[in-house]
């Protein structure tokens, strides 16, 4: 999905006039790094899966995630994949065609036979752009209703413009609901994310690694205070290997992923177990060698981005975070 078959999609895209959608993350078509798009399959009257699982992100193609009439071919090297999506759409016609195929090979086949197709231009490719494309207005005047805090949108948007300013740059997310605010608010030539199986705490190490790659590129990766304690000691490896980069931590002093679910689920009389302390993470790391910043007002986001990048040290921006539940980005009521 990434690299050359990021390249690779958007050609083909163009050449078919056939939206291509990227889907990497455990919240599926809840992924607010990819707007509207719940709206808009649910408008969809053919999907290729090139790849992608017809799993638990894709609601396994039932309503109302998908309409009744909406009809799949899978294309994926995986024997079993494709079984599982016929047993998901089994007793109707919705399942056209399963083909067992590597999907770069076959994204590349379809290029070649782009040239035969005359699609009349109908306007859902615009569409589908615009609904990926979509952010809330209100997000662009969002800011944090505690005091000394900074609201997720804030931090996004200092991180995206720290990094548009390198064409190699690399974004890193990491975490729960900090991870899904940073990835629907910065874009980046390079991203990378925990996956579909929503993993958390690998976003220092996926640094480390991100830097053996790109020597000189601006590297942030943004994780939550809960996460940094799974790999956080390295920093000691990133500090003795002279490997800098810039992780900013959403503190809020929270499991907030976990309070979230438990808040929705069973009432704030019974929401327990989540709570951490507001720890100096930038401290802990400036004495292991590193370059530390403590942020708590938008102002000085931007200015501790770009001092953290000039130490050439690994570096930690500990936000003092306004902790919010993810996003669910729909422009429909």
């Amino acid at each position: 999905m990434r690299s050359t078959a990021e390249a690779q999609h958007e050609e083909l895209s163009r050449a078919l006039r056939v939206p291509v959608i990227g889907m990497e993350s455990p919240r599926g078509i809840n992924d607010p790094s990819l707007g509207a798009v719940a709206e808009i399959l649910a408008e969809a009257d053919l999907v290729l899966l090139l790849g992608k699982r017809l799993d638990f992100t894709l609601r396994f193609g039932a309503e109302p995630a998908f309409n009744s009439a909406c009809r799949f071919i899978h294309v994926d090297p995986e024997t079993h994949v494709l079984e599982h999506t016929a047993a998901a759409l089994a007793g109707n016609e919705r399942f056209l065609l399963a083909a067992m195929a590597d999907a770069l090979p076959a994204t590349a086949r379809l290029l070649e036979l782009a040239e035969n197709f005359q699609r009349p231009d109908n306007g859902w490719y615009d569409e589908v752009q615009a609904a990926l494309s979509f952010r809330p207005a209100e997000w662009k005047s969002l800011d944090s209703s505690a005091a000394g805090t900074l609201h997720p949108v804030e931090i996004g948007a200092a991180v995206h413009s720290f990094l548009a300013a390198d064409d190699d740059a690399v974004f890193i997310a990491d975490g729960g609901e900090f991870g899904q605010w940073a990835q629907a608010c910065v874009a980046a030539p390079q991203r990378l994310i925990n996956g579909p199986s929503g993993s958390i705490g690998s976003s220092i190490p996926f640094a480390l690694g991100a830097r053996t790659v790109h020597p000189d590129a601006r590297i942030v990766t943004m994780l939550g205070d809960g996460t940094f304690g799974f790999h956080g000691m390295e920093f000691d490896t990133a500090v003795r290997h002279r490997l800098p980069f810039i992780a900013v931590i959403g503190n809020d002093a929270c499991w907030n992923a976990e309070k979230q679910i438990q808040l929705r689920d069973f009432g704030s009389d019974r929401q327990i177990g989540c709570e951490l302390l507001p720890t100096r993470y930038d401290e802990l790391v400036r004495v292991m060698g590193g370059h530390g910043e403590h942020v708590t007002a938008t102002e000085e986001m931007a200015l501790a981005l770009e001092r953290a990048f000039a130490s050439g040290l690994p570096a930690c921006i500990n936000v003092s975070l306004d902790g919010q539940p993810a996003p669910v980005i729909r422009r429909k009521s």
